[in-house]
């Protein structure tokens, strides 16, 4: 047995150790979708979009996949040991290990997904080649997340929405989504819509006039919050009460345009208004009053969560040349930072228990075999012997390297 494969094998027997000791939950890896960037007057593609990594614990980004020919990309889940992404009219399924793409099937104007019980639910809504609205015969479809087989929709013949859909969540039994007709520029409508997997029933609230256009939409409890973009001159907060299944709108103090980045957060929606150097945060038993989370920061194109250590990811990017993620703590201090690419607006989070890591299947390319590596072949960023993993009160994984 040479030097690397002596390490390799006992490093592994130590991970396997240390994580017999601790069975939680841990951000493995974040997945970062990056849109490149397209001239939308012609279509060229100028800066494909890509598919990066980031390994919080090795604190290192890797491009894995070119998504040669998509003109964006707009949502990933993951799902047992797959990412799923939506891509410019395609569902595509990759190997979450290997990053190998498995396999596509078509899916014209798809939008945001869910996932639950096995199933990917998906909104759509896109233009045509003339840069109106695309008319679908369902704006709301569901796939099996393994095989990708187109498993039932919600027509508008058959009462299903009437119009694009964006936002989606889900909350017990049920699956919301919000229907704005965002692509129809001028004619923008403010609905949540619900579909029951129990019942099979199409379920429907309006938001009211101040309700348009609602483009993100989270579930906190029991109650469904839309962030909406009206005009895009100003943005509104819209709850839906699951119990009494009564609406509440409120306009956001204020906001002179809408809103591009949110994420929620239990019982909170934090949220930024393009334009503004600031996140606002807002509780969802009262929408009305907000307080800033962040008070100084860049415009973020994109917001995610860790759910283990409720660290935020946020992206930035000047949509051309450069892409970046920042790294925020629960209470907003940036804890760091790190290099993408093009318009990184899709980030998206592997957790995983950590038994599943134990029994990976250990692979080692061949451009690695000289230097160490982690667990799954990556190369590490300098130079000395891999001891084991150790994890912090939040699950968060940090590699040990004996550099002596």
């Amino acid at each position: 047995m040479n030097e690397i494969a002596r390490l390799i094998t006992a490093s592994t027997a130590c991970l396997i150790f240390a994580l017999n000791l601790h069975s939680q939950n841990h951000l493995h890896q974040v997945i970062v979708l990056n849109e490149g960037w397209s001239d939308w007057q012609t279509g060229e593609v100028i800066e494909p979009a890509t598919m990066g990594v980031y390994d919080p614990g090795l604190q290192l980004y890797t491009l894995v996949d070119t998504l040669e020919g998509a003109a964006f990309v707009s949502d990933a889940v993951v799902f047992n040991e797959t990412i799923l992404v939506a891509a410019d009219g395609a569902l595509l399924q990759y190997d979450a290990n290997t990053y190998q793409l498995l396999q596509s099937v078509e899916s014209v104007g798809i939008r945001k997904m869910a996932m639950h019980e096995g199933v990917v639910y998906v909104t759509r809504g896109d233009i045509d080649d003339q840069g109106m609205s695309l008319e679908l015969d369902a704006y709301f479809q569901w796939y099996d997340a393994t095989s990708l087989q187109l498993l039932g929709e919600l027509t508008v013949s058959e009462n299903g929405p009437q119009f694009a859909t964006e936002g989606i969540a889900v909350a017990g039994d049920r699956v919301y989504f919000a229907i704005n007709n965002a692509f129809d520029w001028g004619n923008e409508v403010g609905f949540i819509g619900a579909y029951d997997t129990n019942s099979d029933e199409y379920l429907e609230w309006d938001l009211g006039e101040n309700g348009v256009n609602p483009y993100h939409l989270f579930a906190a409890g029991e109650t469904v919050v839309s962030v909406n973009n009206t005009d895009y001159s100003s943005t509104s907060l819209s709850a839906l009460d699951l119990a009494g299944q009564s609406v509440e709108t409120v306009e956001v103090s204020e906001a002179n345009s809408g809103c591009l980045a949110a994420i929620g957060i239990d019982s909170e929606v934090r949220y930024q208004i393009s334009g503004e150097a600031a996140v606002r945060q807002s509780s969802t038993q009262d929408l009305a009053n907000s307080a800033p989370w962040i008070s100084d920061c860049p415009s973020y194109y994109g917001m995610a969560v860790d759910p283990v250590s409720g660290e935020v990811y946020a992206s930035v990017t000047d949509y051309s040349t450069f892409g970046l993620v920042e790294i925020r703590s629960e209470s907003g201090e940036l804890l760091g930072q790190f290099d993408c690419g093009v318009s990184p607006g899709v980030i998206c989070m592997d957790v995983r228990e950590l038994s599943s890591i134990a029994e990976s299947q250990l692979l080692i390319p061949a451009q690695y075999r000289l230097q160490p590596v982690d667990i799954l072949g990556r190369a590490l960023p300098n130079a000395g012997r891999l001891q084991g993993l150790t994890l912090d009160g939040q699950g968060r994984k940090t590699i040990v390297l004996d550099l002596n």
